[in-house]
């Protein structure tokens, strides 16, 4: 029994370390600001990939894609991804990677007016 509360307890020190969390995602033109939220350790040499598809009808299409080592430090991160889009539809795919592992991602819809 005390080993299984042993082996609990280790497993939620490990998962604290391992927080990483997309915030806000937005557009200003010409560049993509995305916010990261990094409460575990700083981790070095991080990926963030990017992938943005515009919608139209019932269509999807690739416009844009990166992938960049980034580093992740304690507390809230932003990152700048410059990208022309014109008005439109879009839809924002985010993955980080730390090594092997992918530690998060998501997707996001958003409009860029006229």
């Amino acid at each position: 029994m005390s080993l299984l509360i042993l082996a609990l307890a280790v497993l939620a020190g490990v998962a604290g370390c391992l927080s990483t969390a997309f915030g806000e995602v937005t557009y200003s033109g010409d560049a993509l600001q995305v916010h990261v939220e990094q409460t575990g350790e700083p981790v070095e040499n991080a990926v963030l990939q990017v992938t943005i598809m515009e919608v139209s009808a019932l269509e999807q299409q690739e416009v844009f894609s990166e992938a960049r080592y980034i580093n992740l430090d304690p507390g809230e991160n932003e990152y700048t991804i410059p990208v022309d889009l014109q008005p439109g539809s879009y839809k924002v795919f985010l993955t980080i990677f730390v090594g092997d592992e992918r530690r998060t991602s998501i997707i996001r819809e958003l409009e860029v007016a006229a």
